[in-house]
C-alpha cells in the first residue's frame, strides 16, 4: 500500500517476501521539466555513484521495503560497471509505510557521517536483508559497517533528517512519483521497475 504524503510526514514526526518478475515491457518515459531533474540532483541527501560528471545522469528514487528496488539495488554494481560514463544517483524516498520512514532516517544518518561512497556498502547490504527493513535493522546493518550506533541515533532525530526527508516526499510529489522504483534519465521520468537491459537502452536513448 502507498501511503499518503500527510500520513508519512506524520510517521516522521513521530517517529522476505517474494521478488515478482519485472513485466516483459519497461515503463514508458514522460517528459519532465528541467528543474525538477534539477532541483532533484541539489538534493543535500542526493547519493553519487559512479562518474563525477557523467555524461548521462540516471537518478533513482527508492524505499528499502520495495521488492522491486531490491532487483534494481542488486543490478547497480553491474550497471555502473558496464556505463563507466554514467552518473547515477540515490534518493532516499520513503512511500511505504512507517518502517520505511524509520530506515531511511537511519540510513541517511549513515550518509551524513560517512559519505556516499561508504553509503554504497550500506545501501546494498540493506537489500540483502529479508522482510521488512526498519530503523533498527539499519543501525545493525550500519553499526556492522562500522558506524557508531549512538552517534547514528542522534543525526537520524535531528531537524536536518527530518527536513531532507519533507523535501524528497515534496519533490517526488511534484514530478508525479507515487511508487517506488522511479527513475529519471536525463529529462524523462520512468515510473516502475526496470531490468538492467531497461535502463542501459534508456541511457542510449538519452545519450541520442
Amino acid at each position: 500500500m502507498i501511503l499518503s504524503r500527510r500520513t508519512l510526514l506524520a510517521g516522521l514526526a513521530a517517529s522476505g517476501t517474494g521478488l515478482p518478475a519485472f513485466a516483459q515491457s519497461g515503463p514508458e518515459p514522460q517528459l519532465v521539466p528541467i528543474e525538477l531533474v534539477e532541483d532533484t540532483l541539489n538534493l543535500p541527501s542526493a547519493v553519487r555513484l559512479g562518474h563525477k560528471h557523467g555524461d548521462v545522469i540516471m537518478i533513482e528514487y527508492f524505499d528499502y521495503n520495495c521488492p522491486w528496488c531490491k532487483r534494481s539495488a542488486g543490478d547497480l554494481p553491474a550497471l555502473l560497471k558496464a556505463e563507466p560514463d554514467l552518473s547515477y544517483v540515490l534518493v532516499n524516498f520513503a512511500v511505504l509505510g512507517i518502517p520505511s520512514v524509520t530506515a531511511h532516517k537511519a540510513a541517511l544518518a549513515y550518509l551524513q557521517l560517512h559519505g556516499p561512497e561508504p553509503y554504497l556498502d550500506l545501501h546494498l547490504a540493506l537489500f540483502r536483508l529479508r522482510g521488512a527493513v526498519d530503523g533498527g535493522r539499519v543501525l545493525a546493518e550500519a553499526e556492522r559497517l562500522g558506524g557508531d550506533r549512538k552517534r547514528l541515533e542522534e543525526a537520524a532525530n535531528t531537524d536536518r533528517t527530518a527536513q531532507w526527508m519533507k523535501d524528497t516526499l515534496k519533490l517526488g510529489e511534484s514530478l508525479g512519483f507515487v511508487a517506488t522504483p522511479s527513475f529519471l534519465v536525463a529529462t524523462q521520468s520512468y515510473a516502475g521497475g526496470m531490468t538492467l537491459a531497461q535502463k542501459r537502452e534508456a541511457i542510449a536513448q538519452a545519450r541520442g
